[in-house]
C-alpha cells in the first residue's frame, strides 16, 4: 500500500509521515524544490517534486497510490487570491489527477476556519453548523470542502474531510505560539478582551490519530469530522496552564474588547481590497469564540484524544526550554 502525503515538509506533515513510516507504510511525499527535506530524507521516503498550482508537475503523482493525505495549503499571505490559488485550485488539480486512479481514501485537512466563529457561545460548532467563514483562508477551505463533497456525490470520490482548530506540538511550532510561550515565560501576556472566549486546540499527536482513524474507518467516506483535544478552554485557562509549567505567576494584561472589534473592521476593509493582515485578524480573533464538538468523531471513528491538553502543553514547554535555553 502506497500513501501520498502533500504538505509533507510542514509541521503537521512531518508528524504524519513519521507515524506512517513507523507503521511500515510506503510513503510518497509531494515537495517543492525549495522545501527543506532533511527530515524526510532521513526517513527514507520517496520524494515527488511538484507544485499543486502547476498541474503539469503533478503528472503521475498518484500512480500506484492507494491513500492520499492532502495537508498542503496556504495559511498566510499578503493577498487573498493566494489562499484560493493554493487551497482551492491546488486541491482541484490534485483531485483531477486522482479521479482516473483507484484511490481508496482521500483525507483532506480542512480547518475550523471553514465554519467560522461560534454564533452562540453556549453552542459548540459541529458538523451541521452553518458555515460562515470570516477569513479568506477559511473561505478557501470551505470552497475546497464543497468541491470535494460535490465530487463525492457525483462520482463516489472517496473524500474525507477533517476540520482542525489551532494545532500545537513540539517540533517546528508556529511563530504565534512560540511568541505566546516566550511572553508567558517572561511573566506577562497581552489579552484582548476579558480572555473568557472559548477556544478549541489540538495537540499534534491527537490530530495524527484522528487523521489515521478517518482513513481506517469503513464509513468515513463523504463525511466531515472535527478533531481536537477533548476539552474546550478559555484563553485565560490556556495561558495559565502554560504559566503553570514555568511555575510562575502570570500577569494578564487585558486590552479593551473594542480594540479587537476595530481590528475586525479594519481587516474586513482590507479584504475588500484583496489584502490580508495577520496581525489584524489575530487581534480580532481574540474576542471571538472558536470552539468545536468532537462527538461525531468519537462515536463514529472511535477517536479519543490520547494526549490531554495539560500533557501537550507540558511537552511543548519542555521542548521550548530545551531548544531555546539549553
Amino acid at each position: 500500500m502506497k500513501t501520498l502525503v502533500t504538505g509533507a515538509s510542514g509541521f503537521i506533515g512531518k508528524h504524519l509521515v513519521g507515524s506512517l513510516v513507523e507503521q511500515g507504510r510506503d510513503v510518497r511525499c509531494l515537495v517543492r524544490k525549495t522545501s527543506n527535506t532533511q527530515y524526510l530524507d532521513n526517513l527514507g521516503v520517496e520524494l515527488f517534486y511538484g507544485d499543486l498550482i502547476d498541474k503539469d508537475s503533478l503528472k503521475n503523482i498518484v500512480k500506484d497510490v492507494n491513500i492520499v493525505y492532502h495537508l498542503a495549503g496556504q495559511i498566510h499571505s499578503k493577498y487573498n487570491r493566494d489562499f484560493f490559488l493554493v487551497n482551492f485550485d491546488g486541491t482541484r488539480n490534485l483531485v483531477e489527477e486522482c479521479l482516473p486512479e483507484k484511490i481508496e481514501r482521500f483525507v483532506f485537512l480542512s480547518s475550523i476556519a471553514a465554519v467560522g466563529p461560534n454564533q452562540n457561545r453556549d453552542v459548540l460548532l459541529n458538523e451541521q453548523s452553518p458555515c460562515s467563514p470570516i477569513s479568506p483562508y477559511g473561505m478557501s477551505k470551505l470552497k475546497s470542502e464543497q468541491f470535494l463533497v460535490q465530487t463525492f456525490k457525483k462520482s463516489g470520490f472517496p473524500a474525507i474531510i477533517i476540520r482542525a482548530p489551532m494545532v500545537y506540538g513540539s517540533v517546528e511550532q508556529s511563530d504565534v505560539i512560540t511568541k505566546i510561550i516566550f511572553l508567558i515565560r517572561k511573566g506577562h501576556v497581552f489579552i484582548v478582551g476579558d480572555g473568557k472566549n472559548l477556544r478549541s486546540i489540538c495537540y499534534i499527536d491527537n490530530l495524527i490519530q484522528g487523521l489515521m482513524a478517518a482513513e481506517r474507518s469503513n464509513n468515513s467516506v463523504g463525511e466531515v469530522y472535527f478533531i481536537s483535544d477533548e476539552s474546550v478552554y478559555t484563553y485565560n485557562e490556556i495561558f495559565q496552564k502554560i504559566a503553570g509549567q514555568y511555575e510562575t505567576t502570570l500577569k494578564e494584561i487585558h486590552l479593551p474588547r473594542w480594540l479587537g472589534e476595530i481590528c475586525g473592521l479594519a481587516f474586513k476593509a482590507l479584504s475588500v481590497m484583496g489584502l490580508y493582515s495577520l496581525p489584524l485578524y489575530a487581534t480580532w480573533n481574540m474576542v471571538l469564540d472558536v470552539a468545536c464538538d468532537i462527538k461525531k468523531a468519537k462515536e463514529t471513528l472511535n477517536y479519543k484524544a490520547q494526549i490531554k491538553t495539560e500533557e501537550g502543553i507540558e511537552r511543548i514547554v519542555k521542548y521550548f526550554m530545551r531548544e531555546r535555553y539549553s
